[in-house]
């Protein structure tokens, strides 16, 4: 396929720019087996040269957050959004409907890495609670729902007689997340027009939606559908019992502002989210865990002899009734859940560690 000027041949016929959009729709869809001319790299050879693009954006924020040191949790996390996704996201539309699971599992692995340095983890803390905590959906939800978006921007932005249409409402019939979605594009008379208060009459009038409202209104619809899968991926998984037992109403969001620990991220040092994460998660410097993965110490126990736990240090320890006056104030029966998963007991126990640790 040769280039000339503005204009490209196909099977001994011209094409101007709009045929080649529309070729490009097509070929979208349909993949390689349609017979349109492939000019990517196969998704093995592309996810390796994402990972060595995005490697090395990883060892820069590697050196950025560590632990103990480092930048906030708030400026890690918007350093891997804005710099580390849109080079594996770069064309998902083209790629994303013959990606292997296996391709997929390396972007999570590359993913996992900055989750641990924009929260602080521990290695050994499980997947899906780093993806909560950190506030990251998971790339097997992520890529469906970004493909599904940008089909139906594309849907309600072009014309309706279109031919193009009808591929893009099988291309988000075919992701599981946007089933509701699709009910809701065809069903014409429950989104082209919404109420408002007409407060000069104090009374409700019928205003037709404009293309962008119906634009924001169905992709609400289809990220709330991510998250719900999210949430259902997330209860499925293997996480520990204690993080289970303190964040079980909390739900799984990408908002940091309605995240519990989105305050903490955003004004105050590594150092203290570090700590609210290993107390949260029960991964971290404390003799249980040491003791747990097989790691040698001088001696997993307190100073008052018993094993040394999060619910020890928080509960029982004979030695810290005095810092642990705080924490009885927001919580008398010393409830976990409160102490560790509501904005008021964190603040507490910030104030805890930083006198226990003394």
């Amino acid at each position: 396929m040769g280039v000339r000027e503005d204009k490209w041949k196909w099977v001994g016929k011209v094409l101007g720019p709009t045929d080649w959009f529309s070729l490009f729709l097509v070929s979208w869809h349909q993949g390689p087996s349609s017979g349109l001319p492939e000019t990517h790299r196969t998704e093995t050879t592309r996810t390796k040269k994402v990972q060595m693009k995005t490697g090395k954006i990883h060892g820069a924020i590697w050196h950025l957050g560590g632990v103990q040191k480092g930048m906030r949790g708030s400026a890690v996390r918007s350093l891997y959004i804005a710099c580390v996704r849109p080079i594996v996201e770069y064309g998902l539309e083209i790629w994303h409907h013959k990606i292997l699971k296996g391709e997929i599992h390396k972007l999570e692995v590359m993913q996992n890495m900055a989750l641990r340095r924009i929260i602080g983890a521990y290695r050994t803390t499980p997947i899906a609670v780093l993806q909560k905590e950190a506030g990251i959906m998971p790339y097997s939800i992520r890529l469906k729902f970004m493909v599904a978006r940008k089909a139906i921007r594309l849907h309600l932005n072009i014309s309706k007689t279109n031919p193009i249409n009808g591929h893009l409402l099988t291309l988000i019939e075919k992701s599981p997340i946007a089933k509701l979605t699709t009910l809701y594009m065809l069903a014409k008379d429950d989104r082209d027009y919404m109420i408002k208060k007409d407060e000069k009459r104090k009374c409700k009038r019928v205003e037709p939606l404009t293309l962008k409202q119906q634009q924001n209104q169905t992709i609400g619809i289809l990220k709330k559908q991510a998250m719900e899968e999210w949430k259902e991926l997330y209860w499925n998984s293997s996480k520990d019992l204690w993080y289970h037992n303190i964040t079980v109403e909390s739900k799984c969001t990408d908002n940091l502002s309605k995240m519990v620990t989105g305050v903490i991220m955003k004004k105050d040092s590594r150092r203290i989210l570090s700590n609210i994460t290993q107390f949260r998660t029960g991964h971290g410097n404390f003799g249980a865990w040491f003791k747990k993965f097989g790691i040698e110490k001088d001696s997993y126990n307190c100073k008052c002899g018993e094993l040394e736990t999060v619910h020890h240090i928080l509960v029982e320890c004979p030695l810290l009734e005095e810092e642990r006056k705080g924490l009885k104030r927001i919580s008398p029966e010393m409830d976990m859940s409160t102490l560790l998963n509501s904005l008021t007991g964190l603040q507490e126990i910030v104030s805890f560690i930083s006198a226990w640790r003394d």
